[in-house]
């Protein structure tokens, strides 16, 4: 800028254009989208799927996404109490979608991923604030086959959270939508022998991680890693017909533990529907106190460097009370930039607060599986590979093959 030519200004003038451009600074705002809400219909199975082409579904515990460096979970507003329940949470509200579309055989939520599906989804949150939700998803079959791995996101419109348009749908409704026609236009992709395929090797992998050396031959690995099936077992084969009533029971588990993840997105769905709801409106204060006190901070410190370069460029007195008026009015403008931005700290600790709330709404649960009692919390996880390493019980009783000892894995 030729601050010569700005002196030359008369003062009338050059108070105008300053209270103009205080204005222009003072009054800029954060343009916001008009947002549809959940626009994407995710698509339905236009008639019924026959039975041996359904797939089933188990749609893993996502992984929480929270960063190891806690110096930086203010930063990009990670708070792990609202993770650690989202990472459960999410998962569920995806099963409903994909329940609703029929396109799919039985869809669970599952501790960690199990040979007993032909087809495992798992995710990792990447950002959810109640504004934003971000997520990557991958989905791979039986055989090993990858469908998915893909970023998905979306922003909330400002209608979701108000009361007065009553929304049943999830604010990111539209992302599980996407995630489920993703799916549907992946499995298109396969005929029937593929899918036939899939069912068979992921049975036979169930039998391998129970009896690895009757089972291991039947399937074989790609150098990708996919499986092929070499050969099928008898119908009648005895050894697999046990098989299938433990897998039967793994089912039956999972149906269990699918309750107590339904409970628990009972439970949690009105806390965390208003947490979501305060940190959206959190979200949004605070990222209008921080450009408010950046503006403030700008404005206050091009007031000061004014009102020092009049002061270079004027000799009268009129000239130097304007200089000083420019400073000073500048240090005050700076200093309630600063004030601005210590709002943001109040705002960032009622974030934290609520975050602290809904991990007071959520209880473990207590749930009976053939007479044992078994509690169902946080570690829901280890509860699973301990019925796992019961199915295997249960198994060796009930066969004369003695299972050699493995590490339960479930993979």
């Amino acid at each position: 800028m030729d601050y010569q030519a700005i002196n030359m200004i008369g003062g009338k003038t050059r108070a105008a254009l300053c209270a103009l451009l205080a204005c222009s600074l003072l009054s800029a705002c954060v343009s916001e989208k008009v947002r549809v809400v959940n626009d994407t219909l995710a698509i339905q199975a236009e008639e019924a799927i026959p039975e041996s082409l359904l797939l089933d579904v188990g749609i893993g515990i996502f992984d929480p996404g929270i960063p190891e460096d806690e110096s930086s979970w203010e930063k990009l507003r990670v708070y792990p109490v609202v993770r650690k329940a989202e990472s459960r949470y999410i998962p569920y509200t995806l099963k409903g979608t994909l329940q609703d579309t029929s396109q799919w055989g039985s869809v669970w939520v599952v501790p960690t991923n199990s040979n007993a599906v032909d087809v495992s989804v798992n995710g990792t949150l990447l950002a959810s604030d109640g504004e934003i939700l971000a997520i990557r998803v991958t989905v791979v079959d039986a055989t090993g086959r990858q469908w998915l791995d893909k970023e998905y996101s979306g922003a909330a419109s400002k209608y979701s959270y108000n009361d007065e348009f009553h929304l049943e749908q999830d604010p990111f409704q539209n992302i599980y939508n996407q995630i489920a026609n993703d799916m549907v236009a992946a499995r298109e992709k396969l005929n029937d022998k593929d899918i036939a395929t899939i069912r068979s090797v992921a049975s036979l992998k169930f039998a391998t991680e129970f009896a690895p050396d009757a089972f291991d031959t039947y399937l074989s690995q790609d150098k990708k890693g996919n499986f092929q099936v070499n050969r099928l077992p008898a119908v009648d084969e005895p050894m697999m017909q046990r098989m299938y009533l433990i897998r039967d029971r793994e089912y039956m588990l999972f149906d269990v533990l699918d309750e107590h993840y339904g409970n628990f997105h009972a439970n949690m769905d009105g806390p965390y529907e208003n947490w979501r709801k305060y940190s959206y409106e959190e979200t949004i204060a605070q990222r209008e106190v921080a450009d408010s006190a950046m503006r403030r901070k700008l404005l206050g410190a091009a007031a000061i460097i004014g009102g020092l370069v009049m002061s270079q460029n004027t000799n009268s007195s009129a000239g130097s009370v304007a200089s000083t008026a420019a400073v000073l009015g500048g240090i005050a403008a700076f200093k309630s930039g600063m004030d601005r931005s210590a709002e943001t700290k109040i705002h960032e600790d009622a974030l934290k607060e609520l975050s602290g709330s809904l991990e007071a709404e959520v209880r473990p649960m207590v749930v009976e599986i053939e007479g044992t009692s078994v509690e169902l919390t946080g570690s829901a996880e280890a509860q699973y590979e301990e019925w796992r390493a019961i199915l295997k019980e249960i198994y060796q009783a009930e066969s004369d093959y003695t299972l050699p000892a493995t590490d339960g894995d479930g993979g």
